[in-house]
């Protein structure tokens, strides 16, 4: 059963990368004012989950701090080749929970500007792929853990099984006990009759006995 739910598991995976979500580019609002960024909708994912993985992902690229009054993440000076080569870019990303997904929003300042398509062309596509590899880390994450809520749950559906097992068991030992008593109880019951017969016997022989006596009394004085 376990070797099923990896399996099915395995396939959701392979084709959760296959249809990676795409980022979109949108004009966001965040902690510097309403800028360009990108997004990605992450589903089955909440927001801690995706904290979680941002500080793990984002530790290659850079150290990332937590703007709490802005709900948003940021990363000073991160090198990320994939999106500006050599060059350092700030970094900022906040994500929204919603019922069964969360977006994560990215703003990659430049050092005057913010990227976007028209002006950096190049650097939007990167900034796309990093986002693609964060949403993969995320999306691994998050089958990762339904495959532990999955195994647990099997566990318990085991132990199920052995306790039903178990009483299965035990009701063919009453099934036996049973037998054993009922062949005990028939046993009995033919010893019994042959009791009652022997006591019948036994009875009218007494009763002959008495028999005698009476006719002893009713002779006395005869003779």
């Amino acid at each position: 059963m376990k070797k099923v739910i990896f399996i099915i598991l395995t396939i959701f995976t392979i084709s959760s990368m296959a249809i990676a979500q795409n980022a979109t580019e949108r004009e966001m609002s965040m902690s510097l004012g309403k800028k360009v960024g990108f997004s990605i909708d992450i589903d089955g994912a909440n927001e801690k989950m995706i904290e979680d993985v941002w500080k793990k992902y984002i530790k290659d690229y850079g150290k990332s701090k937590k703007n709490k009054k802005a709900k948003e993440h940021y990363v000073v000076d991160a090198r990320v080749p994939m999106i500006a080569g050599a060059s350092d870019v700030d970094l900022y990303i906040n994500f929204d929970e919603r019922v069964g997904l969360t977006t994560a929003n990215l703003w990659i300042d430049l050092g005057g500007s913010f990227v976007n398509f028209d002006e950096h062309p190049k650097e939007a596509q990167g900034a796309e792929e990093f986002l693609r590899e964060f949403y993969l880390e995320v999306k691994n994450k998050a089958i990762s853990e339904e495959m532990k809520a999955q195994e647990k749950e099997l566990n318990k559906m085991d132990k199920e099984l052995r306790k039903l097992e178990k009483k299965n068991t035990g009701y063919h030992k009453d099934i036996e006990k049973a037998k054993e008593k009922i062949e005990k109880a028939e046993k009995n019951i033919e010893q019994n009759l042959k009791d009652q017969e022997d006591q019948r016997m036994v009875i009218e022989q007494q009763k002959k006995v008495i028999e005698e006596i009476i006719e002893r009394l009713n002779n006395l004085g005869k003779d």
